[in-house]
């Protein structure tokens, strides 16, 4: 593992928890659209910047790729190297990539964009590390959803409102893409999570631990025991009145690609 030593703020976990929301042996929607589009565009030197755990990164390993996967958490880059993931793992800041000019041909990120301190920086950085005809593909929420949308966002105070500052509007991005000499890009709803949780099922919901999705993991402690307590107590409420609970889960995940201009 090589380290670069740029300081971002941004917080990631330190990724123990965070492959829990993945259940194993499955494939999502947006991991089949990552593994289509690369093979369409045929990438082979292939970079994911805030790679955390390399669950992605797992999706597009073959013989003739070589993969790079960058973060700026050790923990999460450790436990990439625990898993085994088969791909070089850099430590450095998204903002200031440690890589040589036009190394790659295609360069993503999932999940990841709304962390970055200057995403706009991003975009700067990875049109540099594109070869020409290279693609940048950005995969992540349309957010902000309605807050009715995700029960997180009604038990946990404050949570709507940090999404809201921090996950750049989708339009913003592609103009950053224009104005750094992307073409041909495409918007696409690549995935719909429509997911409702019975009474106390939700307790068994994945997102709901404290360091597996980074809503929940930029709380303190205390909040997000306030958060969990009144779901625990609207639970023992709904029982006492002889109802049911259901909290409903409505995420729409949107890929962004483009072509660097030849």
């Amino acid at each position: 593992m090589r380290h670069f030593g740029h300081s971002p703020r941004r917080l990631r976990s330190d990724g123990g928890t965070f492959d829990h929301r993945y259940p194993p042996g499955k494939v999502s929607d947006s991991g089949l659209a990552l593994q289509k589009l690369v093979a369409d565009v045929n990438g082979k030197r292939i970079l994911e910047v805030g790679s955390g755990t390399g669950h992605w990164l797992e999706f597009l390993n073959a013989p003739d790729r070589f993969l790079v996967g960058l973060d700026y958490s050790r923990g999460m880059l450790s436990n990439a190297q625990i898993k085994g993931v088969s791909a070089d793992l850099v430590q450095g800041d998204a903002g200031q990539l440690p890589v040589k000019p036009g190394e790659f041909n295609f360069v993503y990120c999932v999940h990841a964009l709304h962390h970055f301190a200057s995403p706009e920086s991003f975009i700067v950085e990875a049109q540099r590390m594109l070869c020409s005809g290279g693609v940048l593909a950005i995969l992540g929420s349309d957010f902000p959803a309605n807050r009715e949308n995700w029960y997180i966002y009604e038990y946990f105070e404050g949570v709507y409102e940090t999404d809201i500052n921090r996950f750049p509007p989708w339009k913003d991005v592609v103009g950053w893409m224009v104005k750094n000499g992307f073409e041909l890009i495409e918007l696409d709803e690549v995935e719909h999570i429509l997911d409702y949780k019975k009474g106390a099922d939700v307790l068994r919901d994945p997102y709901l631990q404290k360091h597996a999705c980074s809503q929940l993991a930029l709380l303190s402690d205390g909040a997000y025991q306030e958060g969990m307590s009144k779901i625990e107590s609207d639970l023992v409420q709904a029982e006492e009145d002889g109802r049911q609970i259901v909290f409903k889960s409505e995420i729409a995940i949107m890929m962004l690609s483009g072509r660097k201009a030849q």
